[in-house]
This record gives structure tokens, sequence and C-alpha cells, in this order.
């Protein structure tokens, strides 16, 4: 197939990056300029560009939902046979559990009971019990065997015991941060890098890594070990939408890695996104370091309502509907709230809280159970939008979700009861439109036509003086304030 049996629609500037001949490529995109396109149309271009070496061309991304677009775009410009075994476009942690499988069967790395397959899950409270607790039991090498050490955390959270542990290892069953875990530390040494080299080297011909600037140490490492391989290697990303270094992510060592191996550098420069001139000037000031003040607006206006904190969403207006309560549903109360709280954002957006399926897992809630439970929270969302107390609705909600669930809900707490709250005001203000309210990190990758963003006085300041990309929290506002095709609006 050749480039230009699939190349409608995109500009010069796209299809120079899609088909530039070099091995090493990084794609630097601005927000709305086709990074999903360019990277789907790059990827059927090296995928179709030999049939005669069998090995996989293979596209990565850091979260199941961007590896479903890519994947979906992949199927929409090139058809089914592009991806047809071994090609294929995964999250980065399923090439570090093949990695990792690979170690167990060359017997390089040696499981608890001889496993040499594992099932890897998203976290233990998928299949264990837990309780609140400072002991974290973690798997570590122990020259090549894999065993369990126990490290005393600062803080409590939701944590299995040590024998649970041991027994699920003992079952072949691990979490994916373990098996991250156990492959840097199986790196460290000389031999296994080797042998992993060679591994890549025989079976993926080339790789393709979506938002690069997310990439932690042991990520950075696998494109290095790609590219030392002799894969032609592809990395897309910018470094103004760099938001993840509480995971750990080190935007400041890609370009090092550019650097050190020898990539050429595409850029896109055209965003498609802009739909108005206010909002290409606003983009295009920003991303220059210049100083802004956001024209001020009303939140009834806009599409959504963008923040850089949860809390600040929800103290926003009462007509906002914010996604999710906090960063994280760990505690299986919040996860009860989290359910109800999913019941109102079907009812106003048709879309589930952000944290929806991190609370099932919370509480090892299955959809079978999910689907019991929907009309008793249907039920509960009503009796919040009337009078009745709301200690009672909390002893409803836990009454149901305990019917469902081996975990253990807490006793009542006054933060329980604020949750309570905090969606019934939201629901006795439907005689008005409900805006949803998200992050910056969720609304990353997003587009709206009319965006508000709930600014603090420390943020305006620091939007007035300027934004530079070495700094997380300047990152944070420049891609809320990107988010819109036709305006932005500070409240």
């Amino acid at each position: 197939m050749r480039l230009t049996d699939t190349n409608g629609g995109l500009t010069s500037e796209q299809l120079i990056a899609a088909g530039t001949p070099r091995r090493r490529l990084y794609i630097e995109a601005a927000p709305g300029s086709g990074k999903t396109t360019v990277a789907a149309q790059r990827f059927g271009i090296q995928r179709f560009r030999s049939n005669s070496d069998p090995r996989a061309v293979i596209a990565v991304s850091f979260t199941r939902s961007a590896s479903a677009e890519l994947r979906d775009r992949v199927l929409s410009q090139w058809g089914p046979t592009a991806l047809a075994w071994p090609h294929r476009i995964v999250t980065l942690d399923t090439i570090v559990c093949d990695l990792l499988v690979h170690l167990l069967d060359t017997e390089h790395v040696r499981w608890p009971a001889g496993h040499r397959q594992l099932t890897v899950v998203d976290h233990w409270r998928v299949c264990l019990d837990t309780s609140w607790t400072r002991h974290e039991p973690q798997l570590v090498l122990d020259g090549q065997h894999v065993v369990t050490r126990t490290e005393i955390r600062v803080r409590n959270e939701s944590r299995p015991t040590a024998a649970a542990v041991d027994q699920a290892l003992a079952e072949g069953l691990c979490t994916h941060q373990d098996a991250r875990r156990l492959l840097e530390m199986a790196l460290a040494d000389p031999e296994i890098h080797d042998v992993l080299r060679a591994h890549l080297a025989n079976t993926t011909r080339a790789l393709i890594v979506d938002e690069i600037f997310d990439a932690n140490a042991l990520d950075l490492s696998l494109v290095r070990l790609a590219a030392s391989a002799g894969l032609d290697v592809t990395v897309v990303g910018d470094p103004w939408q760099a938001l993840y270094g509480f995971r750990g992510a080190q935007p400041d060592q890609v370009p090092a890695l550019v650097t050190q191996a020898g990539f050429a550098r595409r850029d896109l420069h055209t965003s498609f996104r802009w739909k108005s001139a206010r909002q290409q000037l606003l983009a295009d000031e920003l991303r220059q370091g210049h100083g802004v003040t956001p024209v001020p607006g009303h939140v009834a206006d806009a599409d959504v309502l963008l923040a850089l904190q949860w809390s600040l969403l929800w103290d926003a207006d009462r007509h906002v509907l914010p996604l999710a309560y906090s960063s994280s549903t760990g505690q299986p109360q919040e996860a009860a709230c989290t359910l109800l709280l999913s019941e109102l954002t079907q009812r106003s957006f048709g879309d589930n809280a952000v944290f929806h399926n991190d609370a099932l897992t919370t509480l090892g809630i299955d959809q079978e159970a999910l689907q019991r439970l929907q009309p008793r929270l249907s039920s509960l969302l009503d009796d919040l939008s009337g009078d009745r107390e709301l200690a009672e609705i909390l002893a409803g909600l836990n009454t149901a979700i305990q019917e469902e669930t081996s975990r253990t809900l807490p006793r009542r707490h006054h933060t329980h009861i604020a949750r309570l709250n905090l969606l019934r005001t939201r629901l006795q203000a439907q005689n008005h439109r409900l805006v949803p309210g998200l992050t910056a990190h969720q609304a990353k990758g997003r587009e709206w036509d009319h965006v508000a963003v709930r600014l603090t006085a420390s943020e305006r300041e620091t939007l007035r003086q300027g934004l530079s990309p070495d700094n997380e929290d300047h990152r944070k506002l420049y891609v809320a304030l990107t988010r819109a095709r036709q305006t932005t609006v500070g409240v």
C-alpha cells in the first residue's frame, strides 16, 4: 500500500512527518495538530513497507483509552489487515508484561511455583481483600527469584497483607506496578539487558510511542533499548502538555534521549482546533511565554469548566457538576459515593464519573452487581433531590453497597455526609443546565467549543507573567487554556 493511497485530507506538514524515511523520528505536535492522525499514518506506512519482514510493528500509549483511539484511527485509515498479528497497538504496560514473561520463559527470572505465564491486574483490590494500613507488600528480585518484601509507608492506604500477596504470587498473579518494578530491577543486570535487546531485535521492527513526555524512567529505558536493538523508533508528544510528574514522568529527560539516540525532528505546528482568531491568538501567546489575561466570562455560557484541582470545581458554582470528588477512590466510602455521582453524571451528561471503574475495583463490584445496584442508586438520587435526611440516605447507600461487596465500609464520618450534600445542591439546581467540571489532567486530549477555566489569584498572576514549559503547574494551565475551539474565559 502506498502513502498516496490514504493521504486524503493530510497537510504537507503531516505527510512529511508521517512519511519521513528516517529510522529515528521525534514528532512534536501542538494541540489540535493531528497528532493521532499522523501516528496512525506512520503506523500504516511502517506496517506495509515490507511484506517479507515477519517482525511486528507496535504502537504504544500510556492509557487504554489513548491506545483504543489510535487503534480505531489505524483501522479507519488502513483497514483490519494493518493489525493482523503480530502487529498491534497496546499500552506500554502490555509491552512491560510481555518482556517480563520472556524473562520467565528463558528462566532469567523465576516466579514462585514456577509460573511462566502471568495474570496481571490493575490493582490488588481487584482480587484481594485489603485493609487500611501503612504496610505495603512489594515484589522484588532476590537474585533471579521473585519474592515479597513489606515496606512501611508514611500514609495509611487500602492494601492487602503480605500473606495474601504471597498466595496470589503462587497462583501466578501480580499487578502492573509490580511488573514494572520487577522489569526495572531486571534491566539493571547487563546480561538481562542484552537478552531483552536481542528479543526485541528478533520480534519487532518498528515501535511508535505516543505521548513520550509522559514517560517515566523505565519507559525511557525501554525506548533506548528499542533504539539500541536496531528498531525503527518514532516518539510523539508535546513538552507543553506533560502533566504526569506525580506518576514519575520525566519530561526533562526526553531531549537527552532524542539527542543521544540520533532522532530527527519533525514539527506539527498547524492546529485545526482554533475556530476563532481570539482563541488562536491566546494559544500562540501562551506558547510563546507572553503574559495573558483571560477574558472574564460566566460558567453558564460554557460547555465545560476546567480547574487544576477538583476542590475548586466543587466550590465554583452549584450549576457545575464535577466528574469526581478527588483524584482517587482508594477508600471504600468514597468509592460508594462515586457510584452515586456516576449515576447523576449519566443522567446529566450520558457519561460515567471519571473514577467509576476504579470505584468498582475498590469495592470489588462487577458489572452484574452494578446492574442490580443501579435502580437503588437512582432511587437514592431521587431522595437527594428532596428533603430526606442525608444521614438516612447515607445509610441507604451503605446498605445497598454492602449487599454487593465483601469490603467493609467505614463508620459514618462528616466527609461522607458532605459528599452527599454536594450532590444535593446540584440536584436542586437542575432547573438550570448542569455544566460538567474536569481537571486539566482529565481534559488533556479533549476539546470543546466554549471552555471556562476556574483560576485562583496566584494562577492569574502566573498567566500575567507568562508560562514556561519547564514548570508542571504552568503546563497544567496551558492545557486548560487550549481546550477550546472558539472561546476560553476565566471565572
